[in-house]
């Protein structure tokens, strides 16, 4: 299964900053081109799961911090081949995001445009989802 949401390019990049490592390095270690390596971070190409846990591994961060937004990591997003601008207005003044595909996208917009007091409810199920998927990969 190959990973692909808004935000996760720019946690790679932070991630590997904090490291000190460059592209072609962590390239190196887990076994790909540093192009690759390059296009996840601008968010161009999809991660493998299993590499991303590799990634996970290299970088000393739990899966779950790769798939946890902060408001932050979707201004860092290009837009590339891969992503789109999401048009559609939210109704809490929030700006639009950079989604990799439509069913993302509504998930997204969907979650933003929530009010504030479902908030936590909403992180609850999207911690229990990924508590599942990652128990499943196991």
């Amino acid at each position: 299964m190959r990973i692909s949401i808004p935000g996760l390019g720019g946690r790679l990049r932070r991630a590997r900053n904090e490291t000190g490592l460059s592209q072609e390095k962590v390239a190196e270690r887990i076994g790909v081109s540093w192009m690759t390596v390059h296009r996840w971070e601008r968010s161009q190409r999809a991660v493998p799961d299993h590499l991303l846990d590799r990634v996970c591994e290299l970088y000393n961060k739990p899966l779950r911090w790769f798939l946890t937004l902060e408001e932050g990591d979707l201004d860092q997003e290009s837009g590339g081949p891969s992503g789109r601008v999401s048009e559609a207005p939210s109704r809490y003044g929030r700006k639009p995001v950079v989604v990799g595909s439509d069913a993302a996208g509504r998930v997204y917009q969907r979650i933003a445009d929530a009010p504030a007091d479902y908030l936590p409810m909403i992180e609850k199920v999207v911690d229990d989802i990924l508590d599942g998927l990652e128990s499943t990969r196991r």
